[in-house]
């Protein structure tokens, strides 16, 4: 083992270079708001499918005939 000591400037460094940058660069900002703009639109497409397959399904007639 080595006898040499960690500080606490040792962690901070440490981290900074595993983690990068603590704010986010523009870059960074960027791609989250495409990330959110993706999975908002595909929710809203989610959304319209479901109500479409509902409204579809309102709106069939059955007719039954039976005989006597």
């Amino acid at each position: 083992m080595s006898d040499k000591k960690v500080s606490e400037k040792d962690l901070e460094e440490a981290f900074e270079d595993f983690f990068g940058e603590t704010l986010p660069d523009q870059s960074d900002i960027s791609s989250l708001v495409i990330l959110g703009m993706t999975a908002l639109a595909a929710v809203l497409i989610f959304g319209v499918f479901t109500a479409g397959k509902r409204s579809g399904k309102l709106l069939s007639t059955v007719v039954e005939i039976k005989r006597s």
